[in-house]
This record gives structure tokens, C-alpha cells and sequence, in this order.
């Protein structure tokens, strides 16, 4: 397991072929990159395609989300599209909801949740 103290700045598209848990965030400087890694552990993560094994982050912002079994979020959860790998898998934001491009979505199946109109 490879462990980074504090912030990690990302400048280009980046593979991670460990486990990684960032003490801080992880931002992507010039722009929004790609990271490919196997567990991630971090405390805020903002890239445009993230694809791991299993995520565990305090706020995720990101384009693309494609994980093997496990995504969660403490505090929020936005991305344009997720996928799992596993058809028995957890996607969970514990203190919010999950956003998807200004959508609401189950956190359990994925499904938009439609507003009551009252």
C-alpha cells in the first residue's frame, strides 16, 4: 500500500498499479485527468475518468466512474455516469445522495429518482 501525506497533484493521465491512500486531496493540476488505480482511499477527488477496484473518498467530482465492487462517499458524490464491474456491487454516498448530471439516483440501484410535485 502506497500512502501520500498530504495533497496529490496529478499533471497528466495516471496509472497507480498499488493500493493508494492520499492523506489529503487529490487534485489534477492544468486540467481534469484520467486515474486508473486498483483501491483508492482519499479525502476529496475531482478528475474527469476515475476507473478502480474499490474507491473510499470523503467528496468525489467526477466525469466518469467505473469501479469493480465498491464506491463510496462520505460527504458527496457527483459524477456524470458510473458503471460497475460486478453485478453485486455497493455504490453509496452515507451523508448525502448521489448526483449524476443534475439528476438524483438511487444509490442502490442506480435508478433517477423523480421529484414529488405537489
Amino acid at each position: 500500500m502506497k500512502t501520500i501525506k498530504g495533497d496529490l497533484i496529478l499533471k497528466e493521465n495516471t496509472t497507480i498499479v498499488d493500493d493508494l491512500t492520499v492523506e489529503g486531496n487529490i487534485i489534477c493540476e492544468g486540467g481534469l485527468w484520467n486515474l486508473t488505480c486498483k483501491d483508492l482511499i482519499c479525502w476529496n477527488l475531482n478528475c474527469k475518468a476515475l476507473i478502480c477496484w474499490n474507491l473510499i473518498c470523503w467528496g468525489l467530482d467526477c466525469k466518469d466512474l467505473n469501479f469493480y465492487a465498491v464506491a463510496v462517499a462520505y460527504k458527496s458524490f457527483k459524477c456524470k455516469s458510473w458503471k460497475a464491474r460486478r453485478d453485486n456491487y455497493i455504490i453509496k454516498c452515507l451523508d448525502g445522495e448521489i448526483e449524476i448530471k443534475d439528476k438524483k439516483v438511487c444509490d442502490k440501484c442506480g435508478a433517477e429518482l423523480k421529484e414529488l410535485v405537489e
